[in-house]
C-alpha cells in the first residue's frame, strides 16, 4: 500500500489537533491516531527522552500498545537506534529508517529483533524537537514489516508538521510551569485573612479566598456569569476602568470607594504574571486585588446633626435618635414621646437602615451624647430636669395613642 495524498482540510485538522494537545494532554492519543491515519502509518509514537542519559520518561504509541509503552520506557528507550541517530543530528533532520537500517541491521539489532518487530512494526519516519531543558521529544510514525517504507510525500508532510510539534511543546512547557505557579499563588491566597481575589481584564473571578466571599454581600458585590460586579453602576464603571488601566499599563493601581454601610475601602490592583519575562498571549495574565478597609475612620468623623440631615431622618426619628444617644432605653423614649414601644423600635430600625449602622451598639459607640447640638433635637422631650418629664408615668396609659 502506498501513501495516499492528504487533502488540505485533513492537514488543517491535524495541525489544530497538534496545538490543542498542548493545552489538553488528554488529546494526545487522538493526535497520534490522526497522525498515523494522515501519513498512512500503522501507528504513531511520541516519547520524551533525557538528552544526557537517553532514559525515556514517557512513551505513547497510541491505542493497543500499552504493553509496548511500558516495555519501551523501562527497557528499550536508551538502546533505540532511531533515537541515537537523531541525537547526533540537528532537530531539523528527519530519519528515514530504510536509508540507514537495512535488513541485515534489523536482523542483528536487539531493539528491532526483540522489541519492534515482535510488536508488528518495522519502518519508521522519526524527528526530534526540544521539549524542556535537558529533554527532547521524538515523534515517529511506523509501518508493519509487510508494508513498503514511507514515501517522499509522507516525509514532506512530517517535515511540515515538525515546526507545529515544536511550537506546541513550547506552549505545553509554559502552561505546565504556569500551572505550578498559579497553584502556589492560589494556595497562598486561600490562607490570607485579607479579602483577595485573582481576576483579569474582564473582571472574571478566577480565584477568591473566604474573606472575600464574606464581604461580597456587605459591599453589594455579586458574581454575574463568573464576573465580579458592583451593584452600584458608578462603582462598576470605576471598577472596569481600574481593571483596564492595570491590564494596559501593567502598573499597580488602586480604587477607593464607600460601601452601603458607609465603610471606606481601597481595592489595590496589582498585575501578576505567573512567568516573569513571558509576555505573549499564551501566558495567563491575572490581576491580584487586595481589599483593605479604613476601619472606623468614616464613622468617627460624623456629627449627629449632619448625619441626621444626610440620612434624611424624619423629625420623629431624630428625636428617637437623640434619646438613644442620651442612653435612654426604648421604653423610656416611648414614654417620654407618648408613643408605643413598637413604634419606637420600628423607628430605631429605620434609623439604623438610613445611617448604615449594623446595630444599636455600633450607633451608640460612634457618637457621644455630650457633643449633641441642642438645636438639632427637641430638648423638651428628653430634658431630665423638665417637670413634665418627671410627672409622666413610666408606662403610657392604655388610652394614649402613639405620637408620630
Amino acid at each position: 500500500m502506498t501513501h495516499r495524498p492528504s487533502n488540505t482540510d485533513e492537514m488543517v485538522q491535524l495541525v489544530g489537533l497538534v496545538h490543542a494537545s498542548a493545552a489538553e494532554p488528554a488529546k494526545t492519543r487522538q493526535l497520534l491516531c490522526q497522525t498515523a491515519a494522515t501519513l498512512a502509518a500503522t501507528t504513531a509514537h511520541l516519547f520524551l527522552r533525557d538528552i544526557a542519559t537517553g532514559v525515556v520518561s514517557h512513551s505513547d504509541m497510541g491505542d493497543g500498545f500499552d504493553d509496548a509503552n511500558r516495555r519501551y520506557a523501562r527497557d528499550w528507550g536508551p538502546s533505540d537506534p532511531r533515537a541515537q541517530w537523531l541525537a547526533a543530528r540537528p532537530a531539523s533532520q528527519i530519519l528515514r529508517c530504510h536509508e540507514h537500517f537495512d535488513e541485515e541491521f534489523v536482523d542483528t539489532n536487539k531493539f528491532y529483533r526483540d522489541f519492534l518487530v515482535p510488536h508488528g512494526l518495522r519502518w519508521s519516519l522519526a524527528a526530534k524537537f526540544p521539549s524542556a531543558p535537558g529533554v527532547e521529544s521524538v515523534i515517529a510514525v511506523m509501518r508493519a514489516p509487510g508494508r513498503p517504507p514511507f514515501e517522499a510525500a509522507a516525509f514532506t508532510m512530517l517535515q511540515q508538521l515538525l515546526p507545529h510539534f515544536q511550537q506546541a511543546a513550547a506552549v505545553s512547557l509554559r502552561l505546565e510551569r504556569q500551572a505550578a505557579a498559579v497553584h502556589a499563588a492560589t494556595e497562598m491566597l486561600r490562607m490570607l485573612p485579607t479579602p483577595c481575589l485573582f481576576t483579569d481584564q474582564a473582571g472574571r473571578c478566577l480565584e477568591a479566598n473566604e474573606a472575600f466571599s464574606r464581604i461580597m454581600e456587605p459591599m453589594s458585590l455579586r458574581l454575574a456569569t463568573g464576573r465580579v460586579r458592583f451593584t452600584h453602576s458608578q462603582l462598576q464603571a470605576q471598577w472596569e476602568s481600574a481593571l483596564f488601566q492595570v491590564h494596559t499599563t501593567a502598573a499597580a493601581s488602586k480604587m477607593s470607594f464607600t460601601d452601603p454601610a458607609h465603610n471606606e475601602w481601597t481595592a489595590h490592583l496589582i498585575p501578576w504574571l505567573p512567568l516573569v519575562g513571558q509576555t505573549d498571549v499564551v501566558d495567563k495574565r491575572m490581576i491580584l486585588v487586595v481589599f483593605s478597609e479604613k476601619a472606623g475612620e468614616h464613622h468617627a468623623q460624623l456629627q449627629p446633626g449632619s448625619m441626621a440631615s444626610t440620612a434624611r431622618l424624619t423629625r420623629a426619628e431624630v428625636e428617637v435618635l437623640a434619646g438613644l444617644l442620651k442612653g435612654l432605653p426604648a421604653k423610656a423614649i416611648a414614654t417620654r414621646r407618648n408613643a408605643s414601644v413598637n413604634t419606637v423600635r420600628s423607628q430605631i430600625v429605620a434609623i439604623l437602615e438610613k445611617t448604615g449602622f449594623k446595630s444599636q451598639k455600633e450607633l451608640m459607640a460612634s457618637f457621644s451624647a455630650s457633643v449633641l447640638p441642642e438645636s438639632a433635637f427637641s430638648s423638651s422631650l428628653f430634658d431630665d430636669a423638665s417637670p413634665a418629664a418627671k410627672s409622666r408615668p413610666a408606662w403610657p396609659s392604655s388610652t394614649s395613642g402613639p405620637r408620630l
